[in-house]
């Protein structure tokens, strides 16, 4: 891009407003954002969010007819069983359970190998693996760190009689230390092109397909399968806060609703006929380990030590409720959408830390915030959508905090230029609405050029140039710098902004720089100047009793006063610059303040002061001061001449009467 381009050139003339800047902040946050969350750094949190969740949710009404039999420490040291426990009383357990006619039996304890090594008891618990066909037997795959276990090998041929039950799914990206079990595989393919179920999936099967439900394929979605009522999908690698998880196989989220109380019997209670008739008829019968001496337990967002014959009870009543009842698994947005939400509470930062100027305000409302999202994903999370709570809130933080610092700094810089123009020429009342309507005529580091109506006060000694001849400089200034300090004070005190002294002259503006459009208004800094003229005169008795004192000499002043429209704005450079109105009001006040110097000698007024108001400030003041009218003024540009009024002083009475007073 050439540097006289139409592009260049406007880069160059374009100064971004503190609104573009915050503007521009909440979107390299967001861009910043975006690139954590899809690095995966983010996952920790919104995991940390998804359990807190889980563990909240309300609990399924039942686990039933999930029933778990389980070998307990007290089994293992009982005298007719051992661990690990023999063929032949497994073969007893199973003919047991079978005489109360279960709907189907999940073996959760491997069998690869005869128990004893010697075989006695093979052969009996065969047949009882033949004789019944509703009992599945587990195997496991195997992983980088573990080798596979076969299922037991009188039912290696029949797929339909066995599943693998390493089929939780931990999170290792997610929980680098102790990953968490949150996922469950269905079913997967085989490098050799069969399909074996996992436990949960098969057992659930089982149960559902002696009440006529079977696994469908979906016409609208090749990826996913109905089940009853329930369709279900696989989980995707950017699901949820997931950021390129391994989905290899058919994997489903748990959702833990299964209530932590399962019916379950000790495999001893069995073995001796202690269990009430009917227990397990028509029932899903878990056959598993529960005890410190065999750890078999895996960590979930429940517990740390939650048992793996649970973990696969609670999956299989997640697959009935979504077959039998409709529960819905659990839903995601898109990742635009998710991103776009994110964009949503970054800018919502922003805007916060661009309006919210008070730290009181910006705390309450930031937590408020916060909270929002929070309640905002847990209601969503109730109703069956996992959406991001982490990601938004990290959006928002920054956002929030950067641009409040940016508008903090870019403030002060507005108000160190607003005090170097005006703090030393105004009241601390001006000063502060000057300050609370910086928006209304700031433009970026420089005032704002524009139109205001305002009444101009231009006062000067009588004689002072005769005097200053008389008078040693060093003396002259002594005495010239009290008098004006007098004179700047009072003008502070009536809201007028003391524009520069030129000489022993001043130029005082009432209705700057904040603009004041009402005739009331107008009215008020007319009046305000008219008084502010007074009360020089009054501060001018004053201050030349104590001169006389002093061995000074006493001086008395002229005042004009004219209203009218002025172009205000900055002059100068960026380095140097000041606050400067431009029109023939200010020249207008000057002539009046000169006009016919013979004219109501102000050394025989007792307020030693002799104030010239011009029509359009007559007009304003509406009666309230006493006055004469006593000559016509040639203003510039206009073609006829402006009435001149001498005012006397501020009437007593508001119905007072008076050959001199202003009708």
């Amino acid at each position: 891009m050439s540097a006289g381009s139409p592009v260049a050139k406007w880069v160059g003339k374009w100064k971004p407003s503190a609104r573009d800047v915050s503007l521009l902040i909440v979107l390299l946050v967001f861009c910043g954002t975006l690139i954590v969350r899809h690095l995966g750094l983010l996952q920790f949190l919104e995991f940390r969010a998804y359990d807190f969740f889980i563990r909240q949710q309300p609990k399924a009404a039942t686990s039933d007819p999930i029933v778990i039999v389980e070998m307990t420490e007290a089994d293992i040291h009982s005298p007719s069983l051992d661990y690990p426990i023999s063929d032949t009383k497994l073969a007893e357990l199973l003919r047991t359970l079978e005489a109360e006619h279960p709907a189907v039996i999940g073996l959760d304890i491997w069998r690869d190998m005869p128990v004893p090594k010697l075989g006695v008891g093979i052969h009996e618990f065969n047949q009882v693996l033949q004789s019944y066909s509703n009992i599945v037997a587990i195997f496991t795959r195997g992983d980088r760190l573990s080798a596979p276990i076969a299922a037991p090998a009188i039912l290696k041929s029949n797929s339909e009689r066995v599943a693998f039950n390493d089929n939780f799914v931990m999170d290792e990206e997610v929980d680098s230390a102790t990953p968490k079990v949150r996922r469950s595989a269905l079913f997967v393919n085989s490098s050799g092109g069969e399909n074996f179920d996992s436990f949960p999936f098969r057992l659930a099967a089982l149960y559902l397909q002696q009440k006529g439900i079977v696994p469908e394929p979906d016409p609208t979605d090749p990826k996913s399968f109905r089940l009853g009522k329930a369709r279900l999908r696989p989980i995707e690698p950017n699901d949820g806060a997931y950021v390129q998880t391994a989905t290899g196989e058919f994997q489903i989220l748990l959702d833990f609703k299964c209530p932590d109380r399962f019916v379950r019997y000790s495999i001893s209670e069995v073995l001796s006929g202690r269990i009430p008739p009917g227990s397990f008829r028509e029932k899903i019968i878990l056959i598993g380990m529960n005890t410190p001496s065999v750890l078999d337990e895996r960590v979930t967002p429940f517990r740390r030590n939650h048992l793996g014959v649970e973990v696969q009870a609670l999956t299989i009543n997640q697959l009935l409720r979504h077959a039998l009842a409709g529960e819905k698994p659990l839903r995601f947005w898109n990742d635009w959408i998710e991103d776009a939400w994110v964009f949503v509470w970054c800018l919502i930062g922003g805007t916060i830390g661009y309006r919210v100027r008070s730290p009181w305000r910006f705390g309450p409302e930031s937590a408020a915030c916060l909270l929002a999202i929070g309640g905002i994903a847990w209601l969503a999370f109730s109703y069956g959508w996992w959406i991001p709570l982490a990601a938004p809130a990290v959006a928002y933080a920054p956002a929030a905090l950067l641009v409040t610092s940016y508008v903090s700094y870019h403030e002060r810089s507005m108000r160190s230029v607003l005090m170097k123009l005006y703090s030393r020429h105004v009241s601390k009342e001006i000063a502060e609405s000057i300050w609370e309507n910086r928006d209304s005529f700031l433009d970026g580091h420089r005032p704002l050029a524009q139109k205001l109506v305002v009444t101009v006060l231009f006062t000067d000694l009588k004689g002072f140039s005769t005097l200053s001849e008389k008078m040693e400089p060093a003396r002259l200034y002594i005495w010239l710098n009290g008098y004006l300090g007098a004179m700047a004070q009072v003008i502070q005190n009536h809201g007028g902004v003391l524009k520069q002294f030129t000489g022993d002259g001043i130029l005082a503006l009432f209705g700057v720089p904040v603009p004041h459009t009402t005739r009331a208004q107008q009215a008020n800094d007319a009046t305000a100047a008219v008084k502010c003229a007074l009360a020089l005169g009054r501060r001018l008795v004053e201050i030349s009793h104590e001169w006389k004192q002093a061995g000074l000499p006493s001086v008395s002043m002229r005042a004009g006063i004219y209203t009218g429209e002025v172009a205000a704005g900055s002059v100068g450079s960026d380095d140097r610059f000041e606050y400067a109105v431009i029109g023939d009001v200010v020249n207008t006040a000057s002539r009046l303040e000169s006009y016919d110097k013979s004219l109501a000698d102000p050394d025989l007024l007792p307020i030693r002061c002799r104030i010239l108001i011009g029509a359009p400030t007559h007009e304003l003041l509406d009666g309230k001061f006493v006055s004469n009218e006593i000559g016509l003024l040639e203003v510039k540009g206009k073609a006829n001449k402006v009435p001149v009024f001498h005012i006397l002083d501020e009437k007593s009475e508001p119905s007072g009467t008076s050959a001199t007073s202003i009708s």
